[in-house]
């Protein structure tokens, strides 16, 4: 899935008390780079509950010490992990300009790379679990909520710049667009071969255009 830790995220709202101390910067930004696709690697092939704070070290080449410190305990790092995976993806700049560009830059994001995605792995792992954990569920609706607000706010910048239908429903389309793009990774999930991502891609892109104003001349 994607330029940096993973795809089309974009990190947004205050830092609350209790969430997890920066991650390793010290060690600068390859290093957590490297610590979070040890956490995406481990849990999309071994599952949550499988997995230690000292494989995560292991295979991510820190002590176990530097990484409880840093996180505290497995939960903390998870949610990191989910957090850091929602940052703009590299790549960004070149949309600026086309609020149309971009949502569709993080709609396409929903389509697995390969039959081990492991960010989509990592990410349904973190849902079942949170499932029978409150305080990572929380964590996951919030994250939806930002998530949900900023393409409310490409879609409201779409319409002002004609590219998307006059009178749309922002905060309506965007949840529909969520829910089509979940909808497609849980069907890639069941059905893990290319077929089912191209047809992902082509529902997601329709889903996309149904958003457009329409063309003169155009039945």
């Amino acid at each position: 899935m994607k330029p940096g830790p993973a795809p089309h995220r974009k990190a947004t709202g205050p830092r609350r008390a209790g969430r997890p101390r920066a991650a390793l910067r010290g060690d600068g930004q390859e290093q957590r780079q490297i610590l979070l696709g040890a956490v995406y690697d481990l849990i999309s092939r071994e599952g949550v509950e499988k997995v230690s704070m000292r494989e995560i070290a292991a295979l991510a080449g820190v002590s176990t010490g530097t990484l409880n410190y840093h996180f505290g305990n497995k939960q903390n790092l998870l949610v990191a992990a989910l957090e850091a995976a929602y940052h703009l993806p590299q790549d960004w700049e070149q949309y600026r300009g086309s609020p149309a560009a971009q949502l569709e830059r993080l709609l396409m994001s929903y389509v697995m790379q390969g039959v081990h995605d492991r960010w989509w792995l990592f990410w349904i792992n973190y849902l079942a679990l949170g499932s029978r954990n409150k305080g990572m569920q929380a964590e996951q609706r919030r994250r939806y909520e930002r998530q949900r607000r900023f393409w409310r706010k490409l879609l409201e910048d779409g319409i002002a710049a004609g590219e998307f239908r006059s009178g749309l429903d922002a905060g309506k389309a965007a949840e529909q667009l969520l829910i089509a793009a979940h909808g497609a990774v849980t069907l890639q999930l069941l059905n893990p071969v290319a077929a089912t991502r191209s047809l992902a891609r082509r529902h997601l892109a329709e889903a996309l255009a149904t958003l457009r104003p329409a063309v003169a001349g155009r039945a």
